[in-house]
């Protein structure tokens, strides 16, 4: 039986947040990714102030907000930040990108500056990773942040005069919003797909080794760490599978193998897990089970499976399994020392349906 390893989850590199924070599926690759967009906000003003140009209306100002949106983006490395989640952080940064570019667009010419289409980076960032509400939170901002650059250039327009103005202007940035906001959908369903089909044995449709051993570290280390709650845990091994294969060949196997799946996923609960675990091999996760119910389960595995017929050329086949229960706590504080009590009763299961076996043939 293979061994599962300990796997703890690590930090993110990038945000110093633990890899064991709750966020949206599909979403974590993103966001590290788009985390890194202050940078280039910051790299955009910092080239734009060393060419040659009219200078600012206040250089003081403009070198004091850029050394002050630096300290701020190191500061949302650090381990020790205060806010912990990344998308809280990435909330956090695009409200200081928008101030920044703010403060940054009122010394390099207003609404006119050079600068000012970067307000389309935080309405990008928050629309791929903050969702609908978020991307509207961000562009509301920006709307304001622009309002008040025209307010910096004198008394505002007319109020129509003032909509047609923001919708020329701003209008495409809601369109990009937008747009980023199906892409990154599409991207996120795109990989969930993908991480679903790697997941998943091709030939039973159940979890793969992979994919149980994650599960598995999981469920054990949140029992441990509260030191409540039990689970139950069994190893299921076919009968003879090799016999099979060599008399009638490997789809005969095939055959046996997602009959058996059928009759394991019948005898289990909804909140059980089933994963194939090797050539002939499954293992059960059963969340809060208790020993008694860990071996009631075992046998209503075997009875399923043994009362479950498939076909092999004319005729009709049944195959038998040997099934070792093991339950947390009561066989060890470790995931390893659960495994290691069920592939040890899965073996003395074995032996004695060998042992039943020959008594029976010796008796004919």
């Amino acid at each position: 039986m293979t061994e599962i390893p300990h796997s703890p989850a690590a930090a993110d590199p990038e945000t110093g947040a633990a890899g064991n924070d709750v966020q949206p599926a599909g979403h974590t690759s993103i966001r590290r990714s788009l985390m890194r967009v202050d940078w280039l906000v910051l790299l955009a003003v910092g080239l734009y102030a060393m060419v040659p140009h009219p200078g600012p209306s206040s250089p003081r100002i403009l070198y004091m907000a850029i050394a002050m949106f630096t300290i701020f983006v190191l500061a949302l490395r650090w381990r020790g930040f205060p806010v912990r989640g990344t998308g809280e952080r990435i909330a956090l940064s695009a409200a200081a990108m928008v101030a920044f570019i703010t403060i940054v667009a009122f010394q390099t010419g207003g609404t006119q500056s050079p600068l000012i289409n970067l307000y389309l980076l935080p309405i990008v960032v928050a629309a791929m990773t903050l969702g609908a509400r978020g991307a509207t939170i961000v562009l509301a901002g920006v709307v304001l942040a622009y309002l008040s650059v025209i307010l910096g250039e004198g008394p505002l327009p007319e109020i129509p005069a003032l909509l047609v103005r923001l919708f020329g202007e701003l209008g495409p940035y809601a369109l990009v919003a937008y747009l980023a906001q199906v892409l990154a959908g599409s991207v996120i369903t795109a990989r969930r797909r993908l991480e679903e089909m790697a997941e998943r044995d091709a030939l039973t449709g159940m979890l793969n080794l992979r994919a149980f051993r994650t599960l598995l570290h999981r469920e054990h280390e949140l029992r441990a760490l509260s030191a409540r709650g039990s689970y139950g845990l069994l190893i299921v091994d076919m009968d003879q599978l090799k016999d099979l294969n060599d008399a009638h060949g490997h789809q005969a196997g095939n055959r046996a193998i997602t009959t058996v799946a059928a009759a394991i996923a019948r005898a289990i609960r909804t909140s059980d897990i089933a994963a194939r675990y090797g050539g002939d091999e499954f293992v059960l996760f059963l969340p809060e089970a208790t020993p008694e119910i860990a071996e009631t389960v075992a046998q209503r595995v075997r009875n399923n499976v043994y009362k479950s017929l498939f076909q092999v050329g004319e005729r009709l086949q049944r195959m038998t399994v040997s099934v070792g229960a093991a339950s947390y706590p009561r066989d060890g504080r470790r995931y390893d020392d659960i495994i290691t009590a069920a592939d040890l009763r899965v073996k003395r299961d074995k032996e004695l349906r060998r042992r039943n076996a020959a008594g029976a043939a010796e008796k004919d």
